[in-house]
């Protein structure tokens, strides 16, 4: 018996197959459109979601959601594309194209930064940019940009993490003293 007539008799080739169809219609669902479409109001992906609406898969860890969109993806996965592409936008709703592109590069090292496609670039830029320039006349505190918010926790924790300091050592300034 030959080495195909061997796999085709434990059906190993078939099985093949329907994996490699299968991996071929997840890269389709994830080519188009482009980007994630399944985001808020905000710009901010679903949380242990595929964000892709036509997948919308649901995951219990973000190591598993990484996993698939890594196998979904149809060129290479960059980490954290959205995330540096919208903190850029957020600051700076006003950047020129050019200029989104330039700074979202520099989130990443020279070797890392030439694996991100222009298309996807542009993508961003084009899906996301009304909706960050909207939220800039609109400056809602109740729904601060991830940034600011990272920013607040930062500064809290850190005068929480203070006046304990203080009061261990039994040495509150008197600004805190009423």
């Amino acid at each position: 018996m030959s080495f195909k007539g061997y796999k085709e008799s434990f059906g190993t080739q078939q099985i093949t197959n329907q994996l490699k169809d299968e991996h071929e219609h997840e890269i389709k669902l994830h080519s188009h459109p482009l980007l994630p479409n399944n985001v808020d109001e905000f710009g901010n992906l679903p949380r242990l979601q595929c964000g892709w609406k036509a997948c919308g898969k649901k995951f219990e860890s973000r190591e598993q959601l990484l996993d698939h969109v890594k196998y979904c993806m149809p060129h290479k996965f960059i980490d954290r594309f959205h995330t540096n592409c919208k903190n850029v936008l957020e600051r700076d709703p006003s950047l020129t194209l050019a200029e989104f592109m330039h700074k979202v590069r520099d989130f990443y090292p020279a070797e890392k930064a030439e694996l991100i496609m222009d298309d996807d670039l542009v993508a961003y830029y084009n899906q996301f940019d009304v909706t960050f320039k909207q939220h800039e006349h609109q400056k809602d505190v109740q729904h601060l940009p991830a940034v600011n918010k990272e920013l607040a926790e930062i500064l809290f924790d850190f005068r929480i993490q203070s006046m304990k300091k203080f009061m261990a050592e039994h040495t509150i300034p008197e600004q805190f003293v009423y």
